[in-house]
Formats: structure tokens, C-alpha cells, sequence
């Protein structure tokens, strides 16, 4: 059911597969594969592969993956290699930027062209960004997912970075009609549920400074206070934005905030090959009170022979965790 192979110019050659993990992060750039194969059996020989090979994996005819070898493990009959998406680029790849009144999807063409990596659809995030600034280096990816939070901040749209056939593409959060769903005694084989309002805000502070001058705006959620009492969560502003703009990112932070948070993680399950980080999956497990969509935060992919077996992590929304650029 694996296929693995390393592309040298215009040739596939197919390798000898033991065992391919697959993996990614939502916001975490790139996705990435852990592969052994086979080298050396008998007096037999196969191929292999060196760092900076593209590799692709298949499963039942399908390409998962398409990336580059980063880091090798050679034993006597076997070899361990790792490999990232061209997301890695971004990561690896640090500079200073500075940028004025473009949109996001301008910044990443610009940035893409000076570092050689190739592109496939970038689509137009529709917001201009005034000014944004990166005086010390900072990671490629750092410096686009910065332009798509505050992107994301106004206009309440979400994009995605993404690694197509070894191109850097960029596109609306996938929200498909039709979405997979896991479910106890059917193909969930374990999980771990916990809820909690250690992190639940009922009002929204956002402050910033300009002209020796504060700032302000406020949003609160009144059901929520009265249920659990004021909790705030108070947010200093650094970029450029007037005063509508203030109290919009004030009334999006409290839609993120607001609630009982539920945590649902190591989700374990019979694979599925399609279900990746950033998409939606429909989780049953009436024992736990759980009937809902979430969407996938990291997903760990295991194949071998012609076993598939994965593990997830969901979030409820489809937000930019704290602490992101």
C-alpha cells in the first residue's frame, strides 16, 4: 500500500518501505514525514536517498506528500530519513522586512520571489495592511503569519499556507460541505476529554498607545458574566489602527474567548488518509456529551504494510493560538 520514491530530475525511483509517519500542526509550519527503508538485503542493493532529494509518498495511489530530505539515519540494512514540505523554507529562512500598505498575499509573493521558492494559487487576502515593520530578522513564516493574523484581526477571514506537488500556496481556510467523521465503537479506538474556563474571558480589553495618548475599547460577553463573573483579558495594541478598527479587533478577541472551553486530544483512530491539520472532522462520543465539528490541530499519520492508524488533537475554533506571530 506505501509508495515511496525519490524523484531525480524527470525519474521516479520507487524505495523499498518498511514504515512512513506523516505529521503536521495547524499553524505550524511544515508537514513533514519520518520514513525507514530498506537499503541492503542480502546481496541485493535499493535505492536510497541523500539530503536535499525531493521524496514523494502515496498511499493506495493517492500523494500525501511531496518534500525534501533534511536529515538521514543509515544502518547496515536500512535507512531512517526525515522530510519537510516546502513550508520548511519559511521556517529555516530569516530577514528583515519592511512593508507599506500592502496586502498579505503581495507580502508572501514578495518574500517567495527573493528566496526562490516556487509558488502555485496565492489568493488575494483583500485587506491592505498600512505598515509592518520587521527591524530584526525573523523567520519567513513568522513574518507572513504576522500579515495573515492581522488580516485575520479585521476582516475576520482566515488563510492558510499551504505545500502542493513542492509549490508554497496560499488559500481560504478549507471549509468543505462534506467533512469526515470519527466516532466510539465505530473508528474512534481512544481519546482524552477535559472542559475548563481557566481560559474563558467575559470582557475584552484592547489599549493602545499614540501621541502620549491611550486608547480604548472594550466588548464583554453579559451572559457569560453573569454565569461566571468578570473575567478580563486585557490585549496592548502595537499596530497602526484607528479607533473602529480598535474596537472591531476587541469585539473578535471576545467571539474567540467567550465559553466554556472544551479539550478534546490524543484522539487515536483507524486512518484517514485526507484528514490533515486545519480541516474539519465531525467527533461523536455520546459518553462524553461530545456531538459536534472541530477542527483538526495536529494529526499524526502511521503506515505500515497495510495498516493506517492516526492520532489527532482538535480545537473547537479555528483560531490563531496565542503567542503566534
Amino acid at each position: 500500500m506505501i509508495e515511496l520514491f525519490v524523484i531525480k530530475e524527470t525519474e521516479w525511483l520507487e524505495l523499498v518501505a518498511e514504515s512512513v509517519s506523516l505529521e503536521g500542526h495547524r499553524y505550524q509550519a511544515p508537514r513533514s514525514i519520518e520514513a525507514t527503508i530498506v537499503t541492503k538485503q542480502g546481496s541485493q542493493t535499493y535505492y536510497s536517498v541523500s539530503e536535499g532529494d525531493t521524496v514523494l509518498f502515496k498511499w493506495k495511489g493517492k500523494e500525501l506528500f511531496r518534500g525534501i530530505v533534511f536529515a538521514r539515519t543509515p544502518d547496515e540494512h536500512t535507512l531512517a530519513f526525515s522530510a519537510y514540505d516546502m513550508l520548511q523554507y519559511l521556517v529555516k529562512n530569516q530577514d528583515v522586512y519592511v512593508f507599506s500598505n500592502q496586502r498579505a498575499d503581495q507580502m508572501i509573493k514578495r518574500i517567495a520571489n527573493d528566496f526562490q521558492i516556487p509558488v502555485t494559487t496565492i489568493a488575494n487576502t483583500g485587506h491592505t495592511i498600512k505598515s509592518l515593520v520587521f527591524k530584526n530578522d525573523t523567520s519567513l513564516y513568522d513574518i507572513m503569519l504576522k500579515a495573515l493574523k492581522q488580516t485575520k484581526s479585521q476582516t475576520g477571514r482566515n488563510y492558510q499556507l499551504y505545500s502542493e506537488k513542492g509549490k508554497l500556496g496560499l488559500r481560504e481556510w478549507p471549509d468543505p460541505a462534506e467533512i469526515w467523521v470519527l466516532e466510539t465503537g465505530v473508528n474512534i479506538t481512544g481519546y482524552q476529554y477535559s472542559t475548563s474556563i481557566n481560559d474563558t474571558a467575559t470582557r475584552v480589553v484592547m489599549r493602545r498607545q499614540k501621541d502620549n495618548k491611550t486608547y480604548k475599547a472594550t466588548a464583554k460577553d453579559s451572559t457569560g458574566m453573569s454565569k461566571y463573573g468578570v473575567l478580563q483579558y486585557v490585549e496592548t495594541v502595537s499596530d497602526d489602527i484607528n479607533q473602529a478598527q480598535l474596537q472591531q479587533r476587541a469585539k473578535v478577541r471576545q467571539a474567540e474567548k467567550k465559553g466554556v472551553k472544551k479539550e478534546l486530544k490524543n484522539i487515536q483512530a483507524i486512518g484517514i488518509p485526507d484528514l490533515q491539520s486545519g480541516l474539519p472532522v465531525y467527533i461523536s462520543i455520546p459518553e462524553a456529551g461530545v456531538k459536534k465539528t472541530y477542527w483538526v490541530d495536529s494529526d499524526r499519520h502511521e503506515f505500515k504494510g497495510t495498516k493506517h492508524t492516526m492520532t489527532i488533537d482538535v480545537v473547537e475554533k479555528n483560531t490563531i493560538p496565542e503567542g503566534a506571530s
